[in-house]
C-alpha cells in the first residue's frame, strides 16, 4: 500500500477532524479569555508583537519551508526515508539560524524601528516574544514533516495540545488576577515549548521505527533543483509580506494608534478563527502531499476535478460565515466578548466577506501553481503588494479601519486572479455556473430570514445568535443538496469516505448523487 493511498488519506482525515475539533473549541475559548483579560492597550501591543511573525516568516524564509513541503513527499513516495530526514534536518537548522539572525537585527535597530509603531517601551516584551517566534517556526516545520508522512495524529494532535495549553495557562492567569501583556507572552512561550517537545519525541519515535538506510547524498541535479525552488520561493515569500493581514497592523499603528490596532486585530482574529473551519484549512496537510504526489501524466485530468472539489467544499463553509456575521455581528461581540470594540462590529462581516478570495481560492490556486512549479508566477503576484501600500495610505485616513479591510481584501482578490489566470488550464472550476446560482438563491434567502426573525421578534443577543445558527444550519443542508456540489465532487468524496461515515454524509445530502451513480 502506497503512503498516499485512499486508505491513508481517509485515516489522516479522521485524525485531522478529531484533533481539529479539540483545537477549534479550545482556540476560541482561549481568545475569549485573552480579550477579556487584557486591556485594550495591551491587546493592541500583543497584536503588534504577533505581527512580527509574518516579518520573520517572509524575510528570513529563504524558501526553506516551501522546499520541505514540496520535496519531502517526493522522497517519501519513492521510499527514500534517509533523504526525507536529510531534508528536514537541513531545513530546520537553516530556519533556526535565519530567524535568530533577523530577530537579533531587529533588537539592534530597536530604537530606530520601535518608535514608528509606538513600541519603544516594550523592548523587554519583544525579547521574551522572540522565544515564541523561534519555537513557532520549528514547530511548523515538524508539523509539516509529520503531515507529509500522513501522521496527522501527531501533526494535528500537536495543534490541539498547543490550544489546550494556551487555554489552561490563560485561564489560570485570569483567575489569579495576573493577566498582563508579559504573562500572556510567557504563557504562549510555555505552550509552544510543550508542543515543540511533543513533536520532537514523536519524530524520533517515527524515525526509530523506520527501516535503516544509507545516508542520503543529494546529486548535483537535486541540489540545483532545491536551490532554484528555494530562491524563487524566498523572493516570493518576501514579496508576500504585505499579503498577511497582520502586516496591516503596522500601517494602522503608524497612521493611528495601538488601540486601533487592537480593534482591527480583534476582528481579523475572529475571521481567522472562523476561517479555520474551511475544509482546505482543516485538511491542507492532507491534501497538499496527496496532490503533489499526482503523476504528471494524470495531472491535466485530475487537477481540475480536485480544484473544483476544493472550491465547492470551501464555499459550503465560507458562505454561512458571511451570512451569519452580516446579520449578527453586533450580538457576537456583545455576548461573547463583553462588548469590547463593539463600535467597530461592522468590520466583522466586511472582513469575512472580503476574505472569500483568500479563504476559498488562494490555497487551491497556489497548490496548482506549486505543483506545476510555476512559482515564478506566485513571485510576480506579490507585486500587488505595491497596490496595498498605496491603498492603505489613501484609505486609512479616509475610512479608518474599514479602509484597511478594503485594501487588504481587494489585494487578495487581484493577486489570486493573477495567479489563477496563469494556471487556468489546470485550475478550472468545472461547475461554477451551477454553484454560483445555488449560492445566490440559498444564502440571500438565509440573510433575509435572519434579519426578519431578529427584527420581528426583538430577540436578546443569545436568542438571536441561537436562531441564526438554526437558520444557517437549515440553509446549509439545503445548499449541499443543490448543484453546488457536482456529481464528480460527490464521486470523489464517496471513494474516500467509504466507511460508516458515508451513511452520515448521505443523510446530510453530500453523497446523495454519488449513491445512484
Amino acid at each position: 500500500m502506497t503512503l498516499y493511498s485512499r486508505t491513508h488519506a481517509r485515516r489522516a482525515i479522521f485524525h485531522t477532524v478529531g484533533y481539529r475539533a479539540i483545537s477549534q473549541v479550545a482556540t476560541p475559548l482561549s481568545y475569549v479569555v485573552l480579550v477579556r483579560g487584557l486591556t485594550e492597550q495591551a491587546l493592541g501591543v500583543y497584536s503588534l508583537l504577533y505581527s512580527v511573525i509574518p516579518v520573520v516568516a517572509t524575510i528570513a524564509s529563504f524558501g526553506l519551508d516551501q522546499v520541505l513541503k514540496r520535496y519531502q513527499p517526493e522522497f517519501l513516495q519513492t521510499g527514500n526515508l534517509s533523504g526525507s530526514r536529510w531534508l528536514l534536518q537541513r531545513v530546520a537548522v537553516a530556519r533556526l539560524a535565519s530567524s535568530a539572525a533577523l530577530i537579533a537585527l531587529l533588537l539592534l535597530c530597536w530604537n530606530v524601528v520601535a518608535p514608528l509603531f509606538h513600541l519603544t517601551a516594550h523592548r523587554a516584551e519583544f525579547l521574551l516574544f522572540s522565544l515564541v517566534v523561534l519555537l513557532y517556526f520549528q514547530t511548523l516545520l515538524l508539523q509539516s514533516s509529520l503531515a507529509s508522512q500522513m501522521l496527522q495524529r501527531y501533526s494535528v494532535g500537536s495543534a490541539a495540545l498547543l490550544a489546550l495549553t494556551k487555554l489552561g495557562a490563560y485561564t489560570l492567569l485570569w483567575k489569579s488576577g495576573q493577566f498582563t501583556l508579559r504573562s500572556a507572552i510567557l504563557a504562549d512561550a510555555l505552550a509552544y515549548g510543550a508542543t515543540f517537545m511533543f513533536l520532537v519525541v514523536a519524530s524520533r519515535v517515527v524515525h526509530a521505527a523506520a527501516p535503516k538506510q544509507m545516508p542520503y547524498r543529494p546529486s548535483a541535479e537535486d541540489k540545483a533543483r532545491f536551490r532554484r525552488y528555494a530562491i524563487i520561493n524566498h523572493f516570493s515569500d518576501v514579496g508576500s509580506l504585505l499579503l498577511y493581514v497582520q502586516t496591516d497592523n503596522f500601517f494602522i499603528a503608524a497612521l493611528m494608534n495601538p488601540i486601533a490596532v487592537g480593534a482591527y486585530a480583534f476582528y481579523a482574529r475572529l475571521n481567522e478563527m472562523t476561517a479555520n473551519l474551511i475544509p482546505i484549512r482543516l485538511f491542507e496537510n492532507v491534501v497538499q502531499p496527496v496532490l503533489f504526489a499526482i503523476p504528471p501524466l494524470e495531472a491535466r485530468e485530475r487537477l481540475p476535478r480536485y480544484f473544483s472539489l476544493l472550491i465547492n467544499l470551501n464555499l459550503i463553509f465560507q458562505l454561512p460565515l458571511i451570512a451569519y456575521t452580516v446579520v449578527y455581528h453586533r450580538e457576537i461581540v456583545q455576548l461573547i466578548f463583553a462588548g469590547k470594540f463593539i463600535g467597530y462590529s461592522g468590520l466583522l462581516p466586511l472582513i469575512v466577506a472580503l476574505a472569500i478570495s483568500e479563504n476559498v481560492v488562494s490555497i487551491p490556486v497556489t497548490m496548482i501553481a506549486q505543483y506545476t512549479e510555476k512559482v515564478s508566477i506566485i513571485l510576480k503576484s506579490q507585486l500587488f503588494g505595491l497596490y496595498q501600500v498605496v491603498a492603505m495610505l489613501l484609505l486609512i485616513p479616509l475610512l479608518g479601519l474599514y479602509g484597511a479591510a478594503i485594501a487588504t481584501g481587494t489585494l487578495h482578490l487581484f493577486r489570486n486572479l493573477y495567479v489563477w489566470w496563469h494556471v487556468r488550464s489546470y485550475a478550472r472550476w468545472l461547475n461554477y455556473r451551477e454553484a454560483l446560482a445555488s449560492a445566490l438563491m440559498v444564502w440571500t434567502g438565509a440573510i433575509a430570514l435572519g434579519f426578519l426573525v431578529k427584527g420581528v421578534l426583538h430577540l436578546s443577543a443569545i436568542w438571536a445568535l441561537s436562531s441564526g445558527v438554526l437558520i444557517c444550519c437549515a440553509a446549509s443542508l439545503l445548499y449541499v443538496r443543490t448543484a453546488a456540489l457536482s456529481v464528480t465532487d460527490r464521486d470523489i468524496l464517496g471513494r474516500v469516505m467509504h466507511g460508516r461515515e458515508s451513511d452520515v454524509l448521505r443523510w446530510l445530502g453530500v453523497l446523495r448523487c454519488a449513491s445512484g451513480t
